[in-house]
């Protein structure tokens, strides 16, 4: 029995929440990428959005059952008798009735990528482990009959409310023809038993001219069940699953030409078997496919699987879901470095985007999630250490109230032992620790915080969908299919996600929307912007009594022009990611006079469909983390010193120790020159150290402090102009531009 919480208990309940609702009203198929880096819990995040679908289908069954009074129907016991003979005698017929429901029933599949790995096709694991889900869901046995009598009769569409049609065979309903062969083969029977088998020469005979006849319809009919019960046993005996595998693990498979028509047929046949239980079970069915341990493999096999991810989201009408579970800076990287990829796929971010209809990061777990989490955790291995010490003070008594049964009790603890070993199926996971501990038994609703609110969420989602079709947007809306679809389900998890924490005088659903937009559109640019707000803010921090430069009521694109210079700086290193945005001249009239720092703060923690890896990124190259140095021995870095005014590095300059006459000079030429940061990173050095008038001591610690490296020399080393110990002139030229990026990057 299903079972769900109350009451969302942690931030991840209500994303996770939010995703289930959404995966439960989108068109499939669909590829969902539900990105979080290393270690952040996603098998038990994914294991909660099962619940919530799970939940969702069953109250959507109950609503059904009230609604028509039919019940849905299952695999076993009677309905599997009705199942077996429709797929014999009848196809399904597409009824408006059918078009209609808004049950679904989700049938979830997990394929772990790192079972697979050491196979040559990576991605044919994918399509076996989808073969394997669905036998063992419905049952190996209508799969079996399906594949046997059932693939080659498709879904009628008809407007009548009958859901089936019987088969034609002799413009006979096929039932009637096979009632008329017994009927014959009786018919046959009883001549032969009245009149006997007719020998020698009995062209005159009318009755072995029938008793001819009507053998050979029951024998052509009677092999023609044979057939087809043979071509059964043989499917349930070896399944889809052992067959594919084989084939995966030959030799020569990559000579074989037909191996992937083969698979892309395997799943034709599973969607419209699928179509034909929807109609049996009178619901409709969607294949969940939960893809995990995908970035701990090889670049070409990670290509592999996104290449089946393709063929699944090839049929428009296959009901896939895929879920992408994996830390998308690892499969960026993969794509990149993939020898299959080179020249197709050199941005991998790019290439990620083409496949994913529905990103969805997983942001960072908050302080109480964490507390609860540690809280389980010890509970647990409390509760583990206190058997295990009750466990051993009961056999020690055992043992001495019974000394004769020591060796038996040791042969019984081995024989466990074994068989454990031999079941790992039974093994604890501890790696998989629930954050919340259920303790109701029955299913109950999950209580939403917005039913106190008097609003509903649907409603928000309508006045959102509203604005996005405004004209006023249709400027900045793409004109790719693929991303209209990644914004609408972005607008709708974020609705359903701020619903669930935000008040209704704070919600507005136009700004939601834009919101979504913007991220969608100019990632990259929304990531630096976000992290120069962070970068400010924790210099605000470091800095006890400096306030930040960045107010809350300072618009985003006042801040954008503000870090323009050193973005530009940078652009090098960001080139990938920003070719991940639009028009940057679209950016400008979008943003400007929009959002605020403080609407910034505020969307953050809702926005599901910025890639958290892309700000992290630009987290490292800006040094956040060596904005306040204890050391100053190695100086400060160029992105510290762009922002510099002449008075910091006036203050600065104390920390030289140069002489105070030396000092008060160079401050007061520094002010004269107005020599900031950005004129000192700028300028040519010569013509700042004739500018200061320092000597040659002087402004080489100058040099070391701000400009974080040596003075160029006038003259070359004392080397010899081609090639010195047989290293070329290139050698040193290579090693100063290297020094140079990483001074840039410190």
């Amino acid at each position: 029995m299903l079972t769900v919480n109350r009451e969302f208990q942690n931030k991840d309940d209500a994303y996770c929440f939010s995703l289930a609702k959404a995966l439960y009203c989108v068109a499939t198929p669909v590829t969902v990428g539900f990105f979080a880096p290393w270690g952040h819990c996603k098998n038990f995040l994914l294991d909660r959005i099962r619940e919530y679908m799970r939940y969702q289908s069953w109250k959507k069954d109950q609503q059904e059952f009230h609604r028509t009074g039919l019940r849905q129907r299952g695999t076993t016991g009677w309905d599997l008798v009705s199942v077996i003979l429709l797929m014999i005698f009848y196809r399904p017929v597409l009824t408006p009735q059918h078009r209609q429901r808004r049950n679904v029933q989700h049938v979830f599949i997990h394929f772990s990528a790192w079972e697979y790995a050491g196979s040559d096709q990576l991605w044919a694991g994918l399509i076996t482990a989808l073969c394997d889900g669905i036998e063992n869901h419905f049952g190996l046995v209508p799969m079996s009959v399906y594949r046997t009598v059932g693939r080659k009769c498709g879904i009628v569409e008809s407007s009548l409310p009958k859901e089936w049609v019987s088969k034609k065979y002799l413009c006979l309903p096929l039932w009637a023809a096979i009632l008329l062969v017994l009927g014959v083969a009786v018919v046959v029977a009883v001549l032969i038993f009245l009149y006997g088998i007719p020998v020698g020469d009995a062209s005159g005979d009318a009755i072995a001219v029938a008793e001819g006849v009507g053998a050979t319809a029951v024998g052509i009919t009677a092999a023609a069940a044979v057939r087809m019960g043979v071509m059964v046993l043989r499917n349930v005996v070896v399944n889809q699953k052992a067959q594919l595998e084989r084939q995966m693990n030959r030799t020569d498979l990559s000579a074989q030409l037909g191996f992937m028509s083969n698979v892309k047929r395997e799943v034709r046949i599973i969607a419209k078997f699928l179509q034909f239980m929807e109609i049996f079970q009178r619901r409709k069915l969607r294949v969940v496919l939960e893809i995990t341990s995908l970035d701990r493999c090889s670049p070409d096999k990670v290509v592999g699987v996104l290449d089946a991810m393709n063929i699944l989201l090839s049929d428009y009408e296959a009901p896939f879901i895929s879920i992408l579970v994996a830390d998308p800076s690892v499969i960026v990287d993969c794509v990149e470095n993939s020898l299959f990829m080179k020249g197709m796929a050199n941005n991998g971010y790019d290439f990620l985007n083409r496949i994913i209809t529905l990103p969805f990061s997983v942001p960072k777990t908050d302080h109480n999630t964490k507390m609860q989490l540690i809280q389980r955790m010890v509970q647990c291995k409390e509760e583990q250490e206190n058997s295990f010490e009750d466990d051993e003070e009961s056999g020690e008594n055992f043992l001495l109230k019974n000394p004769a049964k020591e060796t038996n009790t040791s042969m019984i603890c081995c024989c466990c032992k074994s068989a454990d070993q031999k079941m790992p199926g039974r093994s604890r996971d501890s790696s998989r620790v629930p954050l919340v501990v259920v303790h109701s038994p029955k299913m109950e609703e999950p209580h939403n915080r917005r039913c106190g609110k008097g609003f509903k969420a649907k409603d928000l989602i309508q006045e959102a969908f509203e604005y996005l079709l405004d004209d006023s947007m249709k400027e900045y809306v793409t004109d790719n299919t693929l991303q209209m679809k990644r914004i609408i389900n972005n607008i709708t998890v974020t609705v359903r996600l701020m619903a669930t924490e935000v008040p209704r005088d704070k919600l507005c659903p136009q700004k939601v929307t834009a919101w979504v937009l913007l991220a969608n559109q100019w990632p990259c640019r929304l990531s630096w912007i976000l992290q120069c707000i962070e970068d400010d803010e924790q210099t605000g921090r470091l800095c006890e009594g400096q306030e930040c430069q960045l107010t809350p009521d300072l618009f985003l694109w006042e801040v954008y022009e503000k870090y323009m210079e050193e973005l530009d700086m940078l652009k090098a290193q960001l080139e990938k990611l920003l070719e991940l945005d639009r028009d940057p001249e679209l950016f400008h009239n979008f943003l400007c006079g929009r959002f605020r720092v403080q609407d910034a703060n505020f969307f953050l923690p809702y926005t599901v469909n910025l890639d958290s890896s892309l700000k992290r990124h630009m987290e490292l190259l800006r040094g956040s983390r060596n904005l306040k140095r204890i050391n100053k021995t190695y100086g400060i870095s160029k992105c510290i010193l762009f922002g510099m005014s002449v008075e910091q590095i006036c203050k600065e300059m104390d920390s030289l120790s140069l002489k105070e006459e030396n000092a008060q000079r160079y401050k007061e030429r520094l002010r004269e020159h107005h020599l900031d940061g950005r004129a000192l990173l700028y300028s040519d050095r010569n013509e700042v150290k004739d500018a200061l008038g320092m000597g040659l001591g002087e402004w080489m610690a100058f040099c070391m402090h701000f400009l974080d490296s040596t003075p160029v020399p006038s003259a070359l080393p004392l080397f010899p102009a081609k090639s010195w110990l047989g290293l070329q002139d290139s050698t040193l030229k290579g090693s100063q531009l290297s020094l140079s990026k990483e001074n840039i990057l410190r």
